[in-house]
């Protein structure tokens, strides 16, 4: 009999094959009673090998291996858990080892003798030098300065199936016995099967960024889970058995210290659930502006306070409701709501939310159920570019070891996979991009399905006996963690001390992250909180601030939610940049749904998602009364009305349930969500209640069937109607701004994409079709952001290539001690404070220099000349630079011709985009072209000529393996798609290459596509 003492799981990254599932599930099938998991200084799997532990019915041994310093030198060492508090020492030991210093003293050692098994390395540890030359003084020496130091410890017999090291181990054991120190069996284990050690010398290839071909990338064999009879044979007996007795020894249960919410500092120490009811009030009160509060409200309210403080929740909702004001006090936005938090009164009366659950029959059960508890969900948006403020003050407030981020880990997906196998064995890139682009793009996809599903990939895999060799490598590496990351939203917070819970992670500067993944962290009482960055927060923000100047008391959480401009904007469907409503898909719907009021908003960014879209067609034909409206039942009208008959949100099908069935509102939404989850047993027993409860509400056991089948069909994909309010207000808003502060919008949306090019390009499209003008840049004037100047936009000096915000900081500052009078006089003060050749030439190509001189070629000839202008006119006094621009004539400017396309070109490379005249009207003019725009060809219908420049070009395979491509071109009024088939492609793939200018003839497809017959180049002269 023995026991596995050391094995290293996946989550020691890219340096070991085994999942804890597999781990576990083939111990089991090798009859083990025990195994231990130890990872190289983390403790990530730890909640997971419990888990899978009790599945199976095995015995979990919690270890952790590191490194221990001795003499300047690092030594690896294991430490097994005894019980609960040696499992915490571990917490705490992989938590500074994660976080402070990735190895320990030795003096640090004796701390941890009381509840943890010590095992030290021989072979591949402090005693290997001496083993391997046999220095029985050496060897002797170390044991009992250790056995000074420690006392307790056992010694590791390892890598016994070398006859080499076999013997070297027993000189080890015979003087161990010596000195009353005892041995122990250790197989160190990185893979499962004896055959898997190629795959793992592989993946150290991956984590060292070396190929096959390197020397020192090392096969480790023999490092595989063992059978017991496998290690009968290399281990002797008394080995053996002191693994079965540590074994015996190791009992952690887990039942270790839950922690819970911080208690919340309320003034004079006042309780909290008081304090919360008092809040409750005077914001319900300030609600309604202080004047007599309807008595719906005021039972809803009590209601919910009722459920909130039976749950223990008070000290949640006023942690959340303390950050929030400190945000608005800072002035920083608070979105309207997210999720389902926005059904409840209390969030709206802490002004967590601003969404009222009343006015849009919201349910609090569906955020809260006082039948099944669960933590609150909380989500909080705020700007992106002031959300680390928020969570700073959180982490400030409760302190650096009562919050955390959530650790997150990017594992070898199928095509990544392929990509980091492939380079290892030296494979050539294009050959492994091949395979990888083989692989349909679908989320998590795995290599097996993608072998089964693509008979291309099939095929080239089985073609090249290399292909195969990576495919069946990658097969093995798949789904094992590459990297670590954090939750993106999410944190944690503990009244207790973290490292009295769970190890936490240094990924970074400032706050540390859980070693556990987000799934484990409720059971041991942890509340995930997130605050989300929101870009359409920061765009309302800035839009707010700008308004504000005229109109210091406008709140966007005031404006009406009937405006005019809105609802004819969204039927204009003038949508591009307003939040859930400028995707082509959602702008398709809004032409055929044409909302007249708020409600219609929030339905609509409801159906437009899989599942309930096939119900579109029928709502739009009872909303346009083509279609009469249904009820599977008279009582469900009032419930179904505004949605005229139809399920889609699922506060209805809990309201259904209540009705028909007479169901709580709590046990409605257990329903609900073991529906969507599909538990067979719960729901079997829900749906027997179910028909029970129609029927004795009087209606028959057919309907009750009928209604359970059409609620069970909904409860899939039913969407949060508190969420579609919430961010349908957001929308809303958007949509609100860009109506009326159109300039004010149109400069924050290029605020918030200043370093795409693509997507200014898109936005400054949007102001040449509203009749605003973007003014050039230019180095007197522009600065960091796009800016309103005399009802135009200034481009910023920031978003030209080459013109980073340092360079742009020392423009500022230079400017500000007088205004550049010419093109030298800006030269000799910039260049070499920040500000280098490349960033003028940019500068020049943009037109931020146009005021100067109106050629920009000549600028670009004379840089040389500037440049030496600059270096004569330098004066350095007492180590003091200055300039003086009267020591030296300015030189003449070269004159030089300049060509427009040539111009036009220049503005592009460093602007992304054609701010001025576009290069196709220019050569339309030159060539004398009379096709007729994009923007037109696009409204018809049938075969179209056209002429247009190349933007972009994505080559495919159809299913039976054929290239073809679709290109996006595009004029000066829009884009199209052309899709080039196979037997197309053939003949004008040669063509295909972005800037071509083309003439092409084909048929419109749908309304941004056409199928192409016929590509010709224009010969340029």
């Amino acid at each position: 009999m023995s026991i596995h003492l050391h094995v290293r799981s996946s989550y020691t990254l890219l340096n070991s094959t085994i999942s804890i599932n597999k781990l576990v599930r083939k111990s089991k099938e090798l009859g083990f009673t025990h195994v231990a998991l130890c990872d190289k200084n983390i403790m990530h799997g730890a909640m997971e090998f419990k888990n899978e532990c009790i599945k199976y019915d095995i015995t979990p041994i919690y270890g952790l291996e590191f490194d221990v310093n001795i003499n300047d030198s690092l030594y690896p060492f294991i430490l097994l858990a005894k019980n609960n508090h040696g499992f915490l020492d571990l917490i705490k030991l992989s938590t500074y080892l994660s976080s402070e210093n990735n190895y320990i003293e030795l003096d640090q050692l004796s701390s941890y003798k009381n509840n943890c098994f010590l095992i030290i390395y021989g072979e591949g540890g402090y005693f290997e030098s001496a083993l391997i030359s046999e220095n029985i003084n050496e060897i002797n020496e170390k044991l009992i300065f250790l056995k000074s130091k420690l006392n307790d410890f056992d010694v590791a017999i390892s890598y016994n199936e070398t006859s080499f090291w076999k013997i070297k181990n027993t000189l080890l054991k015979n003087i161990c016995n010596g000195l009353n120190i005892r041995t122990v069996a250790l197989n160190k284990i990185y893979y499962l099967n004896s055959d898997d050690d190629y795959a793992l010398k592989i993946l150290h290839g991956i984590d060292q960024q070396k190929t096959i071909r390197d020397k020192t990338l090392t096969l480790l064999k023999g490092r595989y889970l063992r059978s017991k009879q496998e290690m009968k044979l290399i281990y002797e007996e008394e080995d053996l058995n002191r693994t079965i007795e540590i074994a015996n020894e190791c009992n952690v249960d887990l039942n270790i210290k839950k922690t819970s919410l911080p208690k919340f500092k309320t003034p004079n120490d006042v309780p909290s659930k008081i304090f919360l009811i008092e809040l409750c009030k005077l914001g319900l009160s300030k609600r309604f502006n202080k004047k007599q509060v309807p008595l719906e409200y005021q039972n809803r309210l009590k209601y919910e306070l009722d459920v909130i403080t039976s749950m223990n929740f008070e000290d949640y909702f006023l942690i959340v409701w303390d950050f929030i004001l400190f945000a608005r006090r800072h002035m920083i936005y608070v979105g309207p709501g997210r999720g389902s938090a926005a059904g409840s009164l209390v969030s709206y009366c802490l002004g967590i939310t601003h969404v009222d659950p009343i006015k849009y029959n919201l349910l609090f059960e569906r955020f809260l159920n006082p039948e099944r508890i669960s933590m609150p969900d909380i989500d909080i948006d705020f700007p992106d570019n002031k959300r680390d403020e928020v969570i700073n003050y959180v982490y400030e407030t409760y302190g650096e070891n009562h919050i955390a981020h959530i650790i997150t880990f990017g594992t070898l997906k199928a095509k990544q996979v392929i990509r980091d196998v492939g380079r290892v064995l030296d494979i050539p890139l294009r050959e492994v991009d091949a395979i990888s682009k083989s692989i349909p793009n679908i989320p998590n996809i795995s290599l097996k399905k993608a072998y089964n599903q693509n008979p291309r990939l099939k095929q080239l895999i089985n073609s090249n006996p290399n292909y195969i060799e990576l495919f069946k490598i990658a097969l093995k590496l798949e789904g094992i963690p590459r990297h670590t990351s954090t939750h993106a939203a999410g944190i944690v917070m503990s009244s207790l001390e973290l490292n009295e819970v769970i190890p936490t992670i240094k990924l970074g500067p400032g706050m540390a992250s859980t070693q556990y993944t987000m799934e484990y962290l409720e059971d041991l009482g942890l509340i995930k909180m997130d605050f989300l960055g929101l870009r359409n927060l920061t765009i309302i923000d800035e839009i707010s601030q700008m308004i504000k100047k005229d109109n210091p008391y406008f709140d966007i959480m005031k404006i009406p939610l009937d405006d005019i401009k809105t609802f004819e904007l969204l039927k204009d469907v003038d949508t591009v940049g307003v939040f859930q409503l400028e995707s082509e898909g959602m702008k398709s719907l809004l032409r055929k749904m044409k909302p007249e009021k708020f409600e219609e908003i929030v339905a609509t960014i409801a159906l437009f998602r899989p599942g309930p879209m096939e119900n579109i067609p029928l709502y739009l034909e009872r909303k346009n009364n083509k279609n009469k409206i249904e009820y599977p039942h008279p009582l469900l009208e009032p419930i179904l009305k505004e949605t005229y008959g139809i399920m889609i949100y699922q506060e209805q099908i809990m309201q259904t349930t209540q009705i028909m069935a007479g169901f709580s509102l709590s046990k409605a939404d257990i329903l609900r969500k073991a529906m969507s989850k599909k538990n067979p047993d719960e729901l079997s027993k829900l749906k027997d209640d179910f028909i029970k409860g129609c029927l004795n509400n009087g209606h028959s056991e057919q309907l009750a069937n009928d209604l359970f089948n059409l609620i069970f069909k909904f409860a899939g994909y039913g969407f949060n109607k508190a969420h579609s309010v919430a961010y349908g207000l957001l929308a809303y808003q958007l949509a609100y701004l860009k109506a009326n502060y159109t300039i004010e919008f149109l400069v924050a949306l290029l605020n918030s994409v200043i370093s795409d090019a693509n997507k200014t390009s898109q936005y400054v499209d949007q102001c040449r079709k509203k009749d605003i003008k973007i003014l050039y840049p230019d180095v007197n004037i522009s600065g960091f952001e796009f800016e309103i100047e005399n009802n135009n936009i200034r481009f910023p000096l920031l978003g030209i290539k080459n013109v980073g915000s340092n360079a742009v900081a020392q423009i500022i500052a230079s400017r500000k001690q007088g205004k550049f009078t010419d093109y030298y006089d800006f030269v000799a003060r910039m260049i070499g404070q920040k500000v280098n050749r490349k960033t003028i030439e940019s500068l020049i190509n943009a037109g931020a220099l146009d005021n100067f001189s109106t050629n920009r070629k000549s600028m670009l000839l004379s840089l040389d000349e500037a440049i030496l202008y600059s270096d004569l006119v330098r004066v350095e006094i007492n180590g003091e630079v200055s300039i003086n621009l009267e020591l030296v004539s300015k030189p003449l400017m070269i004159i030089s011709k300049e060509d427009e396309l040539e111009r036009s070109e220049r503005e592009r490379s460093v602007l992304g985009f054609y701010l001025g005249n576009h290069p196709i009207m220019m050569i339309k003019d030159r060539y004398n072209i009379k096709l007729d725009s994009l923007i037109n060809l696009k409204r018809k219908k049938g075969y179209i000529n056209g002429f247009a420049l190349i933007k972009r070009v994505k080559q495919i395979r159809t299913r039976k393996g054929d290239p073809m491509a679709f290109a996006t071109v595009f004029d000066e009024t829009s884009e199209l798609e052309l899709v080039i088939m196979p037997n197309t492609f053939y003949k004008y793939s040669k063509l295909l290459n972005k800037g071509n200018y083309i003439f092409f003839d084909g048929k419109i497809d749908r309304e941004d596509s056409c199928i192409v017959n016929y590509i010709r180049v224009l010969e340029r002269n």
